[in-house]
């Protein structure tokens, strides 16, 4: 004889609810856990609807922890799956936990709005290129990222077997506007230092104190190429002045964690972002200036700190740097921190070649160097215009407007060195007749 069959996986049988004393009720059920045990739960109150009522609050919550995917259907509602996903999301031990707040945040500020009372099945190829294209009048970044979050999510379903393919793999691809980096001029650069000296403590009492910090922290970025939680988390420890040349080494980061605050992170952005590299003398003059205000004997320090010791928060800095922009007049030229990065990436990618742009700014390819941080160089250069003179025709006896061609033979000009022998010559190759 057929035993009564199992239960799936995080569901519960019928509630039994007993009075045990005088105003007393029990509720209890049995819940198939995770782990695949079914366990007796139980919730005692004073009534027998409060007692039912909270043993189905105590089921929703080892629901939760055991993993409500498992419970899910293509019927179910999309916020019970975008739950699911984000709690698969925050198990990953190889996320950054700044990372999954910004998925958290994207999920219920991008996401959330528009399929908030859709059931999986429900949102659909069509309903997801409609929501893109909402998301894309406002802006590609918008759009990119609500695309990403939504993949991830559908992704998880799929891998749930809730469906069996992904609809945002079917929706349009999308276009990415063209982006050209820029660097600041000389002009803004010595604009934003004279702001910044003039910086006073009444223009921001909220902000990192007044007593030329961001105006130190400029510099530094400046000197360093560095993102500004790298600047940041700078300590007395990453600093050798008595080197040649004076270096820093870039090891850490400042990361913001929602209900903790900010805190160094023991390693950069990215593993390959951790490097030593060589400082400016103007830079080293700056940071010379912070050590002396720091304990010599606390290695840890940081270089730039609250009036409590504590890291300087990136956000507040932000926003004093507003404020030091509004005063130069640079308030509406999209100029941030980064771009001091920027500027930095640019200089070196001019001056000595794009690969060693990148090895300042801690990138594994020159690639993400040349598209996101160093401008093109737009200067107007004489060498091409010499090089292509060698194709001039020969020069007709008689006729002063035709220049000569130096170094070639009649009716062969000269196409660069042959291989094998620099500087050797090289006919163009006879055309038939």
């Amino acid at each position: 004889m057929a035993g009564r069959p199992r239960l799936p996986i995080s569901t519960f049988g019928a509630i039994k609810t007993t009075k045990i004393g005088p105003d007393r009720y029990r509720a209890t059920t049995v819940f198939r856990d995770w782990d695949g045990q079914s366990r007796q739960v139980g919730v005692t109150r004073s009534s027998r609807n409060a007692a039912q009522s909270a043993l189905k609050v105590e089921l929703a919550g080892r629901m939760r922890a055991g993993g409500v995917g498992d419970a899910l259907n293509a019927g179910s509602p999309f916020p019970m799956l975008a739950d699911a996903w984000l709690e698969d999301v925050m198990l990953d031990v190889d996320r950054a936990q700044g990372t999954k707040d910004t998925y958290k945040r994207e999920l219920r500020v991008l996401v959330m709005p528009f399929f908030e009372h859709f059931t999986i099945r429900e949102v659909t190829v069509g309903r997801i290129e409609l929501f893109l294209k909402k998301q894309r009048e406002k802006s590609y970044t918008r759009a990119k990222h609500s695309r990403t979050i939504l993949n991830m999510i559908m992704a998880f379903a799929v891998r749930r077997e809730i469906i069996t393919r992904n609809p945002v793999k079917e929706t349009s691809r999308m276009k990415k506007p063209p982006h050209t980096p820029k660097a600041l001029t000389t002009e803004q650069i010595t604009a934003i230092r004279l702001a910044a000296r003039e910086w006073r403590t009444g223009e921001g009492t909220k902000g990192p104190r007044s007593d030329g910090q961001v105006r130190d922290i400029i510099e530094v970025m400046l000197g360093t190429a560095t993102r500004i939680g790298e600047a940041l988390a700078l300590r007395q420890c990453d600093v050798d002045l008595d080197a040649d040349p004076p270096r820093v080494t870039i090891s850490g980061t400042l990361v913001v964690h929602n209900g903790v605050g900010v805190l160094r992170q023991a390693h950069p952005k990215t593993h390959e972002s951790n490097r030593v590299i060589a400082v400016p003398q103007f830079a080293v003059d700056v940071i010379r200036q912070r050590l002396a205000l720091i304990d010599p004997d606390d290695a840890e320090h940081l270089l730039f700190y609250s009036r409590n010791g504590t890291p300087l928060t990136p956000y507040n800095v932000r926003r004093t740097f507003r404020g030091i922009l509004r005063n130069a007049g640079l308030e509406d030229m999209e100029i941030s921190p980064h771009s001091f990065r920027r500027t930095g990436a640019t200089l070196l990618a001019n001056e000595l070649g794009i690969q060693a742009a990148a090895d300042m700014l801690g990138h594994t390819s020159t690639s993400t160097t040349k598209a996101h941080y160093a401008e093109p160089d737009r200067t107007v250069k004489s060498e091409p215009a010499t090089v292509l003179q060698r194709l001039a025709p020969p020069p007709s006896s008689g006729d002063p407007s035709v220049s000569k061609v130096p170094n070639s033979e009649a009716g062969a000009p000269l196409i660069g060195p042959a291989s094998g022998k620099a500087g050797a010559k090289r006919r163009l190759p006879d055309r038939p007749d």
